[in-house]
């Protein structure tokens, strides 16, 4: 494994980041010395790097020469790198290139400190440097310039988003009419990149909305990882076959799927060819990971193909994996932690991440109110878990509206959207249907709403 950059490429990653100012910053803020095989390299990148810091610009090719007008070698490394043809097309896998190094570099540092540690005897003290070393590779990335100008910069935005290309952000519709309305009006729905939290009482029906969101985003062509953290994969699975099939879920366990809804369930696996819905369960005592999580996307990506919707069921049962023990009294920084960690596997897959919690205890009366919605007032442990989500939502049903088979969705918070009035929605919890798309639409609403 090589431990230094070779001369060819150094030459174009400098060249890059002398004619690339975003470029330069990302190579200042992870290069270093010992990362260059040879002293000329090491020259110019200290001068570049002193004089950038010095003056808050990238020097020029003329400037550099002057400096080292009498330093032969260093004048032929100028050369070299001015002889080099960089187009913006090559830019992407510059940064790559660099990236991966740098990886590997930190993966040898790891190595070396957890080593160390371990034959000192210390293996707890080991085994969390492990954890850390694993969180800060996780999260490890090569990131742009963080700074945009409104007006300078307004040029180069407006062609991006009028490019045929620009797909890189997409709408994953949740197929519930009216909430996919309020997020961006015919063909809405959360963004890639967007966090969603479902909020409801014990029974509410989360676990069914998920497996909702999962089914409508495979049937509109979209691959979805579910992460089922409690029960077994048999039991979400079994789930997921009685909501798409529409079928009793005590049918699907026993396999006695009606012969009507077996032969239309053959014809959409036909059609299902280039989607799938991958669950992945923690059917031992272990608790899964972020780090896990973020490991087993990557691996099913290989396998699979992009992933464009993550279901986490749900946030509590999930581990941050930066080796804290974290008490009964710190569970509020774990979530807080655990809901950023997921707004960054959305960045990073550049996928829908849809999850769930549980709300804190209400009172009886309340819930059997029908003007009463759960907001962010009834979330366990600390309501700044929420700031990372883009969207939040919670689910409310009385007693009466369960009897039959109406719930209302509450839109809490809509980042860069309006709230409205609660959501009516029929289900049929009975065959895993969390939002009956018929029956909602064709009931009277004005009566239920007129109701003593």
């Amino acid at each position: 494994m090589a431990n230094n950059l070779s001369s060819n490429f150094t030459s174009e990653l400098i060249a890059t980041a002398l004619r690339n100012r975003a470029v330069f910053e990302i190579v200042l803020q992870h290069m270093k010395f010992s990362y260059l095989q040879f002293e000329p390299e090491k020259k110019v990148w200290q001068y570049l790097s002193k004089r950038f810091n010095k003056t808050g610009r990238v020097p020029t090719m003329g400037q550099l020469q002057q400096e080292f007008i009498d330093d032969d070698d260093v004048l032929d490394v100028l050369e070299k790198i001015d002889d080099v043809e960089v187009a913006e097309g090559d830019i992407s896998g510059i940064i790559n290139t660099f990236k991966e190094f740098i990886k590997r570099m930190k993966f040898l540092e790891a190595n070396d400190r957890i080593v160390e540690v371990f034959n000192r005897g210390d293996k707890d003290k080991a085994y969390a440097e492990f954890m850390r070393y694993a969180e800060e590779f996780a999260n490890f990335t090569i990131e742009e310039a963080k700074f945009e100008t409104v007006f300078g910069d307004f040029t180069k935005r407006n062609i991006r988003r009028m490019s045929e290309d620009w797909s890189f952000r997409f709408k994953v519709p949740t197929l519930i009419d009216e909430l996919d309305m309020r997020l961006g009006g015919i063909g809405g729905g959360p963004e890639t990149g967007e966090c969603v939290l479902w909020l409801g009482d014990s029974g509410s029906g989360k676990s069914q909305v998920l497996v909702h969101v999962g089914v409508s985003a495979s049937r509109q062509g979209h691959r979805v990882a579910h992460f089922q953290l409690e029960g077994t994969r048999e039991q979400c699975l079994n789930r997921y076959d009685a909501a798409w099939t529409g079928s009793l879920y005590q049918d699907v366990k026993n396999g006695s799927i009606e012969p009507v809804r077996l032969k239309s369930a053959k014809k959409i696996v036909k059609n299902m060819a280039n989607t799938d819905i991958i669950v992945s369960s923690e059917e031992t005592f272990n608790a899964k990971t972020l780090v896990d999580v973020r490991r087993e996307l990557q691996e099913m990506e290989k396998k699979y193909g992009k992933i464009d919707v993550i279901i986490i069921d749900y946030l509590e049962l999930l581990e941050v994996g930066d080796g804290i023990n974290y008490t009964p009294h710190d569970e509020r920084f774990r979530q807080a932690k655990l809901a950023k960690g997921m707004k960054m596997l959305a960045m990073e897959f550049n996928a829908v991440v849809h999850t769930a919690t549980q709300s804190s205890s209400i009172p009886d009366e309340l819930k059997q109110d029908p003007e009463f919605v759960i907001t962010r007032a009834q979330l366990s442990e600390d309501k700044g878990k929420i700031r990372p989500f883009d969207i939040f939502i919670t689910i409310n049903q009385t007693r009466e509206e369960a009897k039959n088979e109406i719930m209302r969705l509450h839109t809490d918070k809509l980042r860069d959207y309006r709230n409205g009035e609660p959501i009516y929605i029929c289900n049929n919890f009975s065959r895993s249907r969390f939002y009956d798309r018929k029956r909602t639409l064709s009931i009277d609403w004005d009566d239920i709403n007129n109701e003593d």
